[in-house]
């Protein structure tokens, strides 16, 4: 598996079980929405992973065909902003560092990098 599978959003319908005495009962099903990597589909059913890397994946749901309702394949890339503004700030410079003052117990304000003052 070297190129990323795709990303699909699954709405299902999955089973519920309950155990126990009870005088009435309602039959329920539960309507679900998963989201994950498209691994493996047979003529049966999806294989979905929330974890994928480039030889394994980790966290996968086998969901029935029967009980799909609706699927969707989801963009996973990166969109690029084409918004107005100011250029980003790159991480580490000083652009990027505040002052934040706090008062101490003694009622001193203090500065964010370490120096006090009354």
């Amino acid at each position: 598996m070297a190129t990323s599978p795709k990303i699909i959003q699954v709405s299902w319908i999955d089973a519920v079980a309950d155990v126990g005495w009870e005088a009435k009962t309602k039959a329920e099903i539960h309507h679900c929405i998963t989201v994950g990597y498209l691994i493996d589909e047979t003529d049966e059913a999806l294989c979905l992973a929330s974890t994928w890397s480039i030889d394994q994946t980790n966290a996968r749901m086998h969901i029935p065909k029967a009980w799909i309702k609706n699927r969707k394949v989801l963009s996973h890339e990166n969109p690029v902003s084409q918004g107005k503004g100011k250029k980003p700030t790159k991480v580490g410079s000083k652009a990027t560092v505040r002052k934040v003052s706090t008062i101490n117990r003694n009622g001193l304000k203090k500065l964010s990098y370490g120096k006090s003052r009354s």
